[in-house]
Order: C-alpha cells, then structure tokens, then sequence
C-alpha cells in the first residue's frame, strides 16, 4: 500500500545514511539465514513458542483477533497465526524477503515503515514488534504509531535485545543495529505510552557447537553471548496517554 514517505523529526532517529547501510545488512543476513550455523536446524514455529512464553502468551491468545506485525520479516511470528482472524504483515523489505511460508486466511502485506503505519488509529486488536525496533530508523516514532492504531483494552508485544550501559563506547562495532538500550531505558519507553502487564528481561544465548567457535564468522555470536540480553514486554493499550519523549 503506496504512502507518502517518512522524515524523521524525534532525536531519536539515526541518520538516513546509517538506516540505510541497515537495511542492506538485513537483506544480506535473511537471503543466507538458514545456511548459517545458528539457525541451519531451528523449528521456526517451537521457537516462537518458546519466544510467546516470555511474554506469559500462548497462541490461543491470538485467536479471533486482528493481529498487527510490525518489522514481521521473512519468518516473523505473524506467519504461524493461522488462527488469527486477520492478520497484517508490515516490514520496509517485505517485498525483497524471500516468503518462507505463505500467509493462510485473510491478511494483508504492506510493503511500509513502522514509523509511518498505514492503518487508521484503533483499529488493531494485538501489535508484535519482536526484535525490530533497535534495527529501525526512528524507535520512538515507531512506538508511537504503534500505540495509535491499537483499540482501546488492545495488547503490545514487545521484544529488543538489550545491553549493559558499560558497552556504550562500544555500540558502534555491532553494525546491524542502529539503536542500542539498556533494559531500563527500553522499559521507561515503553511506559510513557502504555501501561506495562509483564517484564522480562533474559540473558541471550547463542548455542554454537564447540566446532564452530574458531569460525570468524561465528565470534561475534561469542561475543553476543556475554554481553546481550532479550527484553520481553506485554503491555496494555488501556493505560496509553499522549506520548512525551
């Protein structure tokens, strides 16, 4: 669905340069994912479930509702709803991924920003945004329009990997993410738009075979696996008030 294009306005973008060298990082990583060590046995729909446990959700959550996925990429959570009533997929690359699994029932691709949503306000059931709001050009106006187009009583699932503040210095090395917080900055995000229901935060854990450690391609995922945490955050439209940021 064509719209008119995003400027960023909040101090919280990055430069359009910087977003951009993101997004080419991005398509490299999803055209040879599931080739990598990592990810080459992951059953896609038990991982999810395991990630829906983070959040205390179950997939009967999603039954019945208009379910929105923002930053949904090739295999986002919103590809294994098929009990969902409708389902919304929004991802800037969506028409460059390569589909891993077609969409069942009625749903909707949109080739578009999360900073910019296309949908009219309160008209979304349940929001994800799993691991893609440090990967975007403006976090906070994504947030935004998050809370915008979510009803009243609605649900936002949240998810960004996090990190200790005493890596700041060293932010720049990881390329792939523009944005970088601590869990503590992420939570007080969030909460100057909704009302926070649960919260976890855990440590990351890349599983590498032994054989693989001295892999170059590999270190950085040993490096991840010191440093990098996943926050998982449930929140309520119901307490959402104007945003302030």
């Amino acid at each position: 669905m064509p719209h008119e294009p995003y400027f960023p306005a909040k101090s919280s973008a990055v430069t359009m340069t910087r977003w951009q060298a993101v997004q080419r990082l991005e398509l490299e990583f999803w055209s040879k994912w599931s080739t990598l060590a990592l990810y080459r046995n992951l059953d896609v729909p038990n991982y999810w479930e395991q990630e829906l446990a983070q959040f205390g959700f179950t997939w009967e959550g999603f039954r019945g509702l208009l379910v929105l996925d923002v930053g949904c990429g090739p295999i986002g959570l919103i590809h294994y709803l098929d009990h969902a009533a409708e389902r919304i997929c929004v991802d800037q690359l969506l028409t460059q991924y390569v589909r891993q699994r077609p969409l069942q029932g009625r749903q909707f691709s949109i080739s578009a920003m999360g900073e910019l949503l296309p949908l009219a306000a309160r008209s979304v059931d349940l929001a994800s945004c799993f691991n893609a709001l440090g990967h975007m050009l403006d976090p906070d106006a994504a947030l935004d329009e998050i809370a915008r187009v979510l009803n009243l009583g609605g649900t936002a699932l949240l998810m960004i990997h996090t990190f200790p503040g005493w890596l700041r210095p060293f932010y720049w090395i990881d390329r792939i993410h523009p944005h970088h917080y601590t869990a503590e900055a992420f939570v007080a995000k969030v909460k100057k738009r909704f009302g926070i229901e649960g919260l976890l935060t855990i440590k990351r854990s890349f599983d590498l075979p032994p054989v693989r450690w001295l892999s170059p391609s590999c270190w950085k995922y040993i490096a991840a696996d010191m440093v990098v945490a996943s926050t998982y955050i449930r929140a309520s439209r119901a307490a959402w008030r104007e945003p302030h940021v």
